[in-house]
């Protein structure tokens, strides 16, 4: 998201991450260049509001949930001290300026996310600038 940050901002559309971390990291992933906010939600109210779920047994025997913790330990992602619920789920939601839900994505296991490329897709779309969505 970092790296599509213009492209979202070309689309009048603004970035925002929330997480149930701590406020440190949210600080320190602004401090070292991260063009939107980064929010903390320690209660998870935003999630249970989304219906975002928790990884369960079902997502603990997926091969893509090893896969993801295998990436992000190979990139260094995975550092530090675990803060707030470590089986929190993620999802992507596009709401409009008047902070209706337009489109929601909710993960089914750890690093379960929409590409770039239709999240942008949904955003034009949305403004009325594009056709349908591209799958997947």
């Amino acid at each position: 998201m970092r790296e599509a940050n213009g492209r979202f901002e070309a689309l009048s559309a603004r970035v925002i991450a929330v997480g149930t971390g701590a406020e440190f990291q949210a600080r320190r992933l602004m401090d070292e260049g991260m063009p939107f906010p980064c929010l903390v939600d320690p209660d998870a109210r935003l999630y249970r509001a989304l219906g975002i779920g928790r990884l369960g047994w079902r997502a603990l025997l997926m091969a893509e949930t090893y896969a993801s913790y295998w990436r992000a330990w190979r990139l260094g992602t995975r550092r530090g001290q675990v803060t707030g619920d470590w089986r929190r789920l993620s999802g992507v939601a596009i709401m409009d300026a008047a902070g209706r839900l337009c489109w929601l994505h909710r993960a089914r296991t750890v690093g379960d996310y929409p590409a770039v490329a239709r999240l942008l897709a949904e955003v034009a779309r949305l403004r009325g600038d594009a056709g349908p969505p591209p799958r997947g």
